[in-house]
């Protein structure tokens, strides 16, 4: 067992334990190892969603830029009369 591994006691409704004990078992992982899977995927996805998160922002910033350059896109134009 490495040695940088912390342990600690999670209290889980026990439908969700359910749902872990069995998604592990089909899995052929320890319960442990599935949540441990589990938890590093939602970081990683958590860390995506910030870029997508900004992403409104920068094209509202850059049809700004472009309306105050005069030279509006057609397109935004366009969909935002309809």
């Amino acid at each position: 067992m490495p040695n940088n591994l912390e342990a600690f006691i999670v209290r889980l409704p026990s439908h969700l334990h359910a749902k872990i004990k069995t998604t592990a078992k089909m899995d052929r992982r320890s319960m442990n190892k599935e949540i441990v899977r589990r938890l590093e995927r939602s970081f990683e996805s958590s860390q995506g969603r910030a870029f997508d998160d900004s992403l409104p922002i920068h094209l509202l910033q850059k049809i700004e830029l472009l309306e105050k350059k005069g030279e509006p896109d057609e397109r935004v134009s366009t969909h935002s009369e309809e």
